[in-house]
């Protein structure tokens, strides 16, 4: 490896690449997935950044950092394009996401300023990219019959209405039950947190986008995530997985989102879901535009648990439980849920806990 890659800091969105293959830099327009050398400019946003072991490491102007070229929708912080070309850009996600901002959130910092240098070629002087060492990309995709592999979606209203927090307690809550439980993440932008969260709260297989090839969903088409959700899915079935557990990122009005709602082969890959929301208006909406899709709700968590009249607001304008984190370890609870993802009949004579 070219010492100068070797000593650079590395970042998450490189957790399944081999660097030995990386031998030189190279001048050229990036693609999405290419691996970059960039150099730390100007502190903002993002003062630290991931590495593949899930430590955020401490950033300073002059570190060379090993990221990726991609887009990053977030109406938290950045909307951001693969850059044009090499030379000055941002560092628009801690994972380690390069791209040009065109757009940022009021509430938050300018982007923390780098420079991109090169992009990472192999000895035959072939950009490295992160579809190269893609571990689900030898699996076939595999469309599942629900009945034998109950996919729970969950879905939020807005980026940070609790979504990661939902799909944890509810892979906890059937990890204690006794299942073997699946947690993946289909869409969003390469950052670890959601991903060691899964892995934290038990889950005995965490697989997300990453693990398919790419660093960034943002535009891409619901047959290619379905593609995706299909691989996860031949995975989750390899490992003897009973239920997966399927999160999406950003809100139901994100343009993926809402054209996986519009995805016959998309509806096809889901059981039920949960909702994810801040208040009840979110609760709401959320739920019902998930309902109208076609996709059973079996109920609403996420910060709108935080406050009681919200919850109670959510529960007389829905119908639906309201999810608070202890609840998915009640065996009442843990029944409907169950029930509901198996089958009432199929899940009270074979999967009685």
């Amino acid at each position: 490896m070219n010492n100068r890659i070797a000593n650079a800091k590395r970042s998450y969105i490189t957790r399944n690449v081999d660097l030995a293959v990386a031998t030189s830099i190279s001048q050229g327009k990036p693609r999405s997935g290419d691996l970059i050398l960039a150099r730390v400019d100007r502190i903002r946003n993002h003062t630290r950044l991931e590495n593949e072991a899930g430590r955020r490491e401490h950033l300073y102007p002059g570190d060379e950092i090993i990221v990726a070229a991609a887009d990053r929708y977030a109406t938290g912080q950045f909307h951001a394009r693969v850059p044009d070309e090499l030379g000055a850009c941002h560092l628009v996600a801690a994972g380690g996401i390069a791209a040009e901002v065109t757009q940022r959130n009021r509430g938050i910092k300018a982007a923390t300023e780098i420079t991109a240098l090169g992009l990472l070629c192999d000895k035959q002087g072939n950009v490295v990219n992160l579809n190269q060492f893609a571990p689900l990309s030898a699996l076939q995709p595999q469309s599942v019959g629900l009945d034998c592999l109950p996919t729970l979606l969950v879905m939020g209203s807005d980026m940070n209405s609790g979504k990661t927090t939902l799909a944890c307690a509810a892979a906890n809550g059937f990890k204690d039950a006794g299942y073997r439980v699946s947690a993946t993440k289909l869409t969003g932008t390469g950052a670890g947190p959601d991903y060691w969260r899964m892995k934290d709260a038990g889950a005995d297989r965490v697989v997300d986008f990453l693990d398919a090839g790419y660093p960034s969903t943002v535009g891409m088409t619901p047959p290619q995530l379905v593609d995706i959700l299909q691989r996860f899915k031949a995975d989750a079935l390899k490992q003897g997985t009973d239920i997966l557990i399927v999160e999406v990122a950003d809100g139901v009005l994100q343009p993926e989102n809402r054209a996986l709602l519009q995805s016959g082969a998309f509806l096809d890959e889901v059981s039920a879901a949960l909702i994810a929301a801040d208040g009840a208006i979110a609760a709401t909406m959320t739920a019902q535009t998930v309902l109208h899709a076609g996709i059973s709700v079996l109920g609403v968590g996420g910060l709108i648990s935080k406050s009681p009249l919200s919850c109670d607001e959510a529960r007389h304008s829905l119908g639906l439980p309201i999810l608070e984190l202890d609840d998915f370890h009640r065996a009442d609870t843990r029944d409907y849920l169950l029930g509901s993802l198996f089958g009432a009949e199929n899940y009270a004579t074979t999967h009685s806990g």
